[in-house]
């Protein structure tokens, strides 16, 4: 049998440990503790992320800094500040492809900072669906379950096709931090191995000259040309066709 005491001491930090185990007055200190180290690292992400935009760092610079900042918090941490048990039952699963929900900041609010925060849940088997993107960036701590996560560098696009290389293909687990690049590992494809959430970071509108604040281009992967040197030629979908083959 399970010991449910010893399973949580191995996955959660102490705070989030106390805060499910210990006295009402305990509980409330650890969940403040939580939530002070969640608000300190959101805080310290959006100023990198005000960097980025106004380009005082590059796209690169801001996805190393954001793994740096990834040592401030615990994932037990997380995992409290957001209420993270409750908010998984109220998403739950779709069909195909992911559920997901947008979050407030930690004092409750929306109001605007450099990035959209949004929890993603997949059920087993399911895909955040191969694509790429333009005039904006990401990242993803993963927050549960266990994913297989392949990136690509973009290299080239045009209206029906876009050039990729493959940058890596590895599986995804708790507490690690994922992210993308205007070009480098610009294209991301994650399946669910088990039921998984990732919480996103999720930056629009970079260059304000752009037709548009972002763009996603959904690629059929399996019939993707290989052209040599390393690189492929995948044919763009519409989000329908693509949910239909890889959600």
């Amino acid at each position: 049998m399970i010991d449910r005491r010893q399973l949580l001491a191995d996955l959660l930090p102490a705070t989030a440990l106390a805060f499910l185990l210990a006295s009402p007055a305990a509980a409330e200190a650890a969940k403040g503790a939580a939530a002070r180290a969640y608000r300190n690292w959101l805080r310290k992400s959006d100023e990198l992320t005000g960097l980025l935009r106004g380009a005082a760092v590059t796209d690169a610079e801001w996805r190393s800094g954001l793994t740096r900042l990834q040592s401030d918090v615990a994932l037990g941490d997380v995992l409290t500040a957001i209420d993270f048990e409750k908010l998984r039952e109220t998403t739950g699963f779709a069909e195909l492809g992911v559920a997901t929900a947008k979050l407030k900041l930690p004092d409750g609010t929306s109001r605007p900072i450099n990035f959209f925060l949004k929890l993603f849940a997949l059920g087993e088997g399911r895909a955040i669906i191969p694509h790429g993107h333009a005039n904006m960036v990401s990242a993803h701590m993963i927050l549960s379950g266990q994913m297989r996560l392949r990136q690509y560098d973009q290299l080239a696009r045009d209206a029906s096709t876009m050039r990729i290389r493959p940058a890596f293909d590895r599986t995804a687990r708790p507490g690690e931090i994922c992210s993308i690049g205007e070009f480098d590992e610009n294209v991301h494809w994650f399946v669910a191995n088990e039921p998984s959430h990732t919480l996103d970071l999720i930056v629009t509108g970079l260059d304000d000259g752009a037709a548009s604040a972002f763009g996603i281009f959904n690629l059929d992967m399996n019939a993707a040309r290989d052209i040599g040197n390393g690189e492929l030629d995948a044919p763009i979908l519409d989000v329908d066709e693509a949910l239909a083959k890889y959600g």
